[in-house]
């Protein structure tokens, strides 16, 4: 039976307030219960015939970055494992569906996430996955067609209608891609495709690496074949946005769901009904802090159920995936900073110090630093599990003199435990700047005139301006402090970053 259509002057710290232990921290909160606050799933739902699992834009996070807390976060692969052993104990038929956008920067460190964030799409049991424009544009081709061409052909998920690795046919006869794939699960058959949308294309213009065709015009040369296999359900992946998705619905209807990225962040809690087709339009979010389950039964009443299912604590770490991510730090620690590509470049205001070269004439605020959890920064990496004092992308904010938001050092800067003991924790330098000059010229080191030796101390001075802040009637364009802050405090990493609540915490003003 088919399946039926549907429709003052500051020191000011840069770091994680929300890591350490400080009684006084403004982050801290009660313990959430993630049932409360997301909502419980899958209320009545009665076994389906088949399921499918659709996510999307996982944008190289692992798992959560941990810096608000992890259970005030959504996401992360050993939660998703849980949700899917879950759903198969109890007998659920799934299909795992997957519509790309693994990783999101470029670099080494991006090509072997990458690979690894594709392997644990296959451990999970993924049977479709998508090509999304940032894995493409990661610039060496290698490094994609290395790690597909490592995968079990007969478990290599990734699909496309549109694109090939070196070439359409090249990237099929070699193992890498499938044009389409039709899966079974409870006596069904779902035949399923995917296409680069265009926006994503205009970005790899000229790759003579990779082979795309319009999306319009892959489907156009899958359609019928997916239409030959007389499956139960067509589902199709846009690697593009709902506009674009809804419009390729509407010129191929055989598609009865059709699963986008490009949407909000936080996925719809119900799909969209594609006005003028019998299909369902259904996004994931960004992040992998969702997934989207779809229940299909012999109802006519109710042939579908869906649920979108946040990744919460209520799903515990899977060990599967715990093992994977282990394995991928230890390969960040193997690689070395040098060999993943950070080689330190020289800051354009000077040489770093490091913190402990402040502190003699700047005692009283150094007394407030070595309470914050800015003073344990880098220790907080180390006590992990697995440790993260490997990883630039979370080196970045928890020690001093690298970049923040682009993952590289300085010069002068945080380089290894061993090697820069001094440029451990998050500094006073990463908010003031590199203080070098300054600390040789206080003491003594250093003839310069009285002039030079007052604008060396002007330069380091940050001032907070009257109702300096980042929430709605904040001065934040004029404010120099918090747009500092911000440059770990953000969204990604600080959702809950309020800076007229978290600065009292570290208020500290003038020399003593």
């Amino acid at each position: 039976m088919r399946i039926l259509s549907f429709a003052a002057t500051a020191f000011v710290f840069l770091g994680l307030l929300a890591i350490g232990g400080n009684a006084a921290d403004p982050a801290a909160k009660p313990k959430i219960d993630p049932i409360k606050a997301n909502g419980e799933i899958f209320v009545g739902w009665p076994k389906p015939e088949f399921a499918l699992v659709i996510s999307g834009e996982l944008d190289g996070y692992l798992e959560p970055c941990g810096c608000a807390g992890l259970e005030n976060q959504l996401g992360g692969l050993k939660r998703r494992e849980t949700l899917l052993k879950d759903l198969k104990a109890q007998g659920w038929p799934l299909v795992n569906l997957d519509m790309g956008g693994l990783v999101k920067r470029l670099g080494v460190q991006t090509e072997i996430k990458y690979r690894y964030a594709l392997e644990s799409l296959v451990d999970l049991g993924y049977q479709g996955v998508a090509l999304g424009g940032h894995e493409l544009g990661l610039g060496n081709i290698d490094a994609v067609s290395g790690a597909l061409m490592n995968i079990d052909p007969a478990k290599n998920p990734v699909v496309s209608a549109n694109v090939g690795i070196y070439g359409l046919d090249e990237s099929v006869e070699m193992g890498m891609t499938a044009r389409f794939r039709v899966i079974e699960a409870g006596g069904k058959r779902i035949g399923v495709t995917s296409v680069l949308g265009a926006k994503h294309q205009a970005a790899l213009a000229g790759r003579a690496d990779i082979a795309i065709i319009s999306p319009a015009d892959g489907l156009a040369q899958v359609a019928p074949l997916l239409a030959a296999e007389k499956c139960d359900l067509q589902v199709l992946m846009v690697h593009g946005d709902p506009a674009e998705a809804t419009a390729l619905a509407l010129q191929f209807p055989q598609f009865q769901i059709v699963a986008t990225t490009g949407g909000a962040e936080e996925p719809p809690k119900t799909p969209k009904a594609i006005p003028g087709s019998k299909s369902l339009l259904v996004e994931a979010g960004h992040k992998g802090m969702y997934v989207i389950v779809i229940g299909f039964y012999n109802d006519p009443k109710t042939p579908i159920r869906y649920q979108r299912v946040p990744l919460d604590t209520r799903f515990v770490e899977g060990t599967a995936m715990k093992e994977k991510l282990v394995a991928y730090q230890n390969e960040l620690e193997t690689m070395t900073l040098a060999g993943l590509g950070l080689k330190p470049v020289a800051h354009p205001d000077g040489e770093f110090a490091g913190s402990a070269a402040c502190a003699d004439c700047h005692s009283a605020a150094w007394e407030v630093f070595e309470k914050t959890p800015h003073a344990h920064a880098t220790d907080t990496l180390v006590k992990l599990d697995p440790p993260r004092h490997f990883d630039p992308e979370c080196l970045s904010c928890h020690v001093t003199g690298w970049n923040p938001q682009e993952y590289f050092p300085y010069t002068t800067g945080y380089l290894g435990l061993t090697e820069t003991p001094e440029m451990t924790q998050n500094g006073c330098e990463n908010c003031h700047g590199p203080a070098a000059d300054h600390v040789r010229v206080e003491s003594g080191l250093a003839a310069v005139t009285d002039q030079q030796k007052e604008a060396l101390r002007a330069a380091l001075r940050m001032k907070i301006i009257a109702n300096e802040g980042n929430k709605d009637g904040q001065n934040f364009e004029e404010g120099q402090v918090v747009k500092n802050c911000m440059r770990c405090h953000d969204l990604d990493n600080s959702p809950d970053f309020d800076f007229q609540r978290y600065w009292p915490a570290i208020k500290h003003v003038g020399k003593e």
